[in-house]
């Protein structure tokens, strides 16, 4: 690693974070270079830039091997202070951008993890109980990151087991350290069951059921606030009880909105409405919205979530990429052609709503001979799309759709109000609508007093 003192200007506008308006702040130099050795480009091993954080801009780059020596050397710092420090405090320089307060991601917290349990094995002697917490910690770590179903994580996971287990024989006994290591037990089962899910094996997947059970004997036992913890393992388990059973089948907590509801409610209250761990859950929720064609909230919610990622960890974060991915699943908007009895992507109306773009109905060439042997969908040359009558489409359960054209009194006063399909009677030529607005109660309406509605309005 070079030495050499790089002269540009960096200041404190180089954390990234967005200014009033939410957009990132940004200086006159945009080349990046490494926020601990100033260098730019590659170190003197080769090691390229890297950033796996919530920095945006030109700030938060940095060599791994710079990195991990900066983290190295805050772990002895926090050794050498000694007093009463938490084990998280003194690993946090492994798993924390130190510029954006965020959890490193991706093969940068990959690395880390590994580079923490090694400093710790080096560098941390004796055997205190203090010592065990923190190798513990180190190992829990790293536990986690581990996939069962790649070899080498396989073997390296077998050996940090084996380690916790003997690590946990020592400490579970000792008095003065009990309350520091129910928090580190239940950290340490919980990446226990994560490494035997990965894995993926019958037995394996016993093994996981087993400690997730000891897992929630500790919570009952030790009382207090593990609701978010036991909620993913309860997740875990019925994937668990799914696999074990040898269905083929999406697993029931998928299906269960409510669980998917309370989750994401247990996680803003746990870990704070911006936490990626929260956005995680949060998409989650949105996909069991989805699921249950109620597509206005899932869409409500998901543009919130990319509001929040792109603020406080970036467009290229892994949770806003998420987000940004689910919400153009569920900004779909699927439609049955009647004359095809098939369903398709509904693009946008033309002429005042009488026709509709769909796209999916062409072969690869739109000079297909039987393209031109149907005559029945009038081509838009080049565009990979057809319009068809609006008449001729219905709205696919789940869909968002706007009332018009109601005369009677009893229901007049939904035109203009939107809300998703939720059944469709194609013979009757009917729809139930659910409506957004509170109060409102479902109603069956005719598909040609419904249109489809492309693009949400703004929440009032």
């Amino acid at each position: 690693m070079s030495s050499t003192t790089n002269s540009k200007k960096r200041t404190a506008a180089d954390a990234g974070l967005p200014d009033d308006n939410g957009a990132a702040v940004s200086n006159e130099d945009t080349t990046p270079c490494c926020w601990i050795c100033l260098e730019e480009g590659l170190d003197d091993s080769g090691a390229p830039l890297v950033r796996d954080c919530s920095c945006r801009g030109s700030s938060g780059f940095a060599h791994l091997p710079c990195i991990i020596q900066y983290a190295e050397s805050t772990l002895r710092n926090a050794q050498e202070r000694g007093g009463a420090v938490q084990c998280s405090d003194i690993c946090r320089g492994f798993l924390t951008c130190p510029n954006c307060n965020q959890e490193y991601q991706n093969n940068v917290k990959y690395e880390m993890t590994r580079a923490l349990v090694a400093c710790v094995e080096r560098e941390v002697t004796g055997t205190g109980h203090g010592q065990e917490l923190l190798h513990a910690t180190a190992l829990t770590e790293r536990l986690f990151q581990l996939d069962g179903n790649k070899e080498g994580d396989k073997a390296e996971g077998d050996e940090i087991y084996g380690k916790l287990l003997a690590l946990m024989d020592k400490m579970k006994d000792c008095d003065d350290i009990s309350e520091s290591f129910k928090a580190i037990e239940l950290d340490i089962y919980a990446s226990m069951c994560n490494f035997d899910f990965t894995v993926g094996t019958d037995d394996s997947l016993k093994t996981a059921e087993a400690n997730i059970a000891k897992v929630r004997d500790i919570c009952s036992a030790a009382g207090g606030d593990q609701m978010h913890l036991l909620t993913y393992l309860d997740a875990m388990m019925k994937d668990i009880e799914s696999k074990l059973s040898g269905k083929d089948l999406q697993c029931e907590h998928v299906k269960d909105l409510n669980f998917s509801r309370q989750h994401y409610i247990d996680a803003v209250e746990t870990l704070g409405q911006s936490d990626p761990t929260t956005i995680r859950s949060g998409v989650d929720l949105a996909a069991a919205l989805y699921r249950e064609d109620c597509t206005i909230e899932a869409t409500r919610l998901l543009l919130k979530l990319v509001k929040i990622g792109r603020q406080v960890h970036g467009p290229d974060h892994n949770c806003t990429a998420n987000v940004v991915l689910a919400l153009t699943k569920v900004e779909e908007r699927r439609v049955i052609v009647k004359s095809q009895k098939r369903w398709f992507k509904a693009l946008r109306y033309e002429d005042d709503g009488s026709d509709c773009v769909l796209e999916g109905l062409l072969p690869e060439s739109a000079d297909d001979p039987k393209v031109e042997e149907s005559g029945t969908i009038p081509i838009l040359p080049g565009k990979g799309a057809a319009v068809i009558p609006s008449t001729d489409i219905l709205p696919f359960p789940g869909t968002p759709v706007i009332c018009h054209g109601l005369r009677l009194r009893g229901s007049s006063h939904l035109n203009g109000k939107i809300g998703d399909v939720r059944s469709l009677d194609v013979d009757d030529g009917k729809c139930l609508v659910h409506f957004e607005e509170e109060g409102l109660e479902p109603t069956v309406v005719k598909i040609g007093n419904l249109r489809v509605l492309f693009e949400l309005p703004e929440e009032s």
